[in-house]
Parts: C-alpha cells; structure tokens; sequence
C-alpha cells in the first residue's frame, strides 16, 4: 500500500481519539496529580465553606409554631440564659460633663447601651420586654468622678436616651427617657424621670412643696415632693415650661386610673432652693 493511502487511514481515528480528550469527557485528574495552586496573599484570609446542598422538601412541612413562638414572644418572667458564648457588649451612647460639687469636682455622665441599639443605621424605635430579641443588654448611666473612677451605676431599659436641663444658676435636672415599643394601651408610652446630683451622687429629683390644692381633704405645704417616674401615654407628660422673667419649669401631668383625679406637679429653682407646688383635680 502507498505511503499516503496508509497515512490517510490513520489520519481520521487519530483526530477522533484526539478530540475526545479536550471535551473534558476524561476523567479528572487526582489530588497527586493536580498542579499546586498560588498561595494565598495573606496568611489570615478566611476560607468561606461552600453552601451545603439544599434538603429534599419534606411531604409534612417542619413544626413552625414552636419556633414561631420563640421568635415572636419573651416572656419577661423567664427571661432567656445569657448566649453561650455571650456575644453582647456595651458602646458608649451618650457623655455629659457634669459638676460633682465639693464631693468630686469635674466628672462626667457616661450613658451605656447594648452595641446593637447604637450602630450606625440602627432603628431606635424602643423596645418593649415581651417584643424580641429577648437578650437586650440593660442600659447603664453612669457616674464618673476626675480620677476616671465609677461612683454610682443606674439601670434602665435598654434603649434610654439622656437630656440635661438647665433650670437656673447651677441647677441641672437630668431627664432619663426610656424609649418603649408599646403594643397596645393607652398608658404606654417613653417613661421619663428627673434626677439631680447632689453630694456626688445621682438623686432622684424633689423640691419642697409650697403650694398644694388637693381635690379633696386638708392642703398641707412645706413637704417634700419627690419626682415619680411618669410615662408619656395618653394621661401622662412632662414638659419644660418657659416663660419671659420666670425660672423655668418643670411640668409633669398625672392621672390616678380609676379614682377620676388628674394631678399637675410643677417644679422649679428660685431663691438658691428647689420649690414645688402641686394641683390636682377630680374630674368627675
């Protein structure tokens, strides 16, 4: 046979064996075999697993209630253990320098929340103890004497926001304001509290009553009058009130639920001293 007709035989079976390599229809080659890869450009970077393959879907879908339940309800009479491991941490919201008199000098107001309320983005709406995540961090104030040493440690809810008053020469009210998710009443809402600092202390606020006008019964004067907590819901506010030649005043309006008495407190810094006066109201 002629060289050429022998090569052109050849030729056909060659280019078909030759093609079926480079389809990728060989099998692959063994880890013994693979040709080792560039290393990597840090020695710290993080190898991201890959996704597990999806589950068949199940012919009885998975008990969501349970879950549902966790996820959508605290019960904050069993609140949940601390997250193993506990994960959560304080950031700093809030700072105010304030004057701790003759017991500390210079000191400030340091207020503390969970990180999660004061990241960039977060949505402070309030948080209520049945609304979830059930793990909030109880929010912290703070306060801090010159040397950098805590004096005093109060606690809040945990999303607290802080405003400092200034009634008059040298006299500060320090408002706590705890922001509440409500779910449905009429008496919900922020509850807000005044306190002072007085002898390096954090204080709740009062003043020595000089009026009292009660609905019913004997007024009685010169008492003191200490500052309650009062929430701003629908019967419920406090208000700073300012009026041209007059101290400021602190306003705080309360309802006595079932008794029809509506009551007006109203504090303010004149003469070196704290005075208060107290009107209430029966409404029907």
């Amino acid at each position: 046979m002629p060289f050429a007709a022998l090569r052109d035989m050849l030729a056909l079976p060659l280019a078909v064996l030759l093609f079926s390599c480079t389809r990728g229809d060989a099998p692959a080659s063994t880890d013994g075999d693979a040709a080792p890869g560039p290393l990597s450009a840090s020695p710290a970077a993080v190898v991201v697993p890959a996704p597990s393959p999806s589950a068949l879907p199940s012919a009885e879908p998975p008990d969501a209630g349970v879950n549902a339940t966790e996820t959508a309800y605290c019960d904050p009479e069993h609140p949940p253990p601390p997250p193993s491991p506990d994960t959560r941490i304080y950031a700093t919201w809030r700072t105010f320098p304030v004057d701790l008199g003759a017991h500390g000098g210079a000191g400030k107001l340091r207020v503390l929340e969970d990180s999660r309320l004061t990241r960039p983005g977060a949505v402070r709406s309030g948080t209520h103890p049945s609304v979830p995540p059930c793990d909030w961090l109880q929010s912290r104030v703070e306060l801090i004497d010159e040397k950098g040493a805590t004096l005093q440690v109060e606690r809040f809810m945990p999303e607290l926001d802080v405003e400092l008053r200034t009634m008059g020469p040298g006299a500060i009210l320090i408002e706590t304001i705890e922001r509440i998710h409500c779910l449905a009443s009429c008496w919900c809402g922020d509850g807000h509290a005044f306190w002072r600092i007085e002898g390096g202390r954090l204080v709740p606020h009062e003043g020595r009553v000089v009026e009292r006008r009660p609905a019913a019964g004997k007024p009685a004067v010169g008492a003191m009058l200490k500052v309650q907590p009062v929430t701003h819901g629908c019967y419920e506010s406090s208000s700073i009130e300012t009026k041209p030649g007059r101290p400021p005043v602190l306003v705080v309006n309360r309802s006595a639920m079932g008794s029809f008495v509506t009551a007006q407190e109203r504090h303010w810094f004149e003469d070196g001293t704290w005075k208060a006066s107290i009107v209430e109201h029966k409404w029907q």
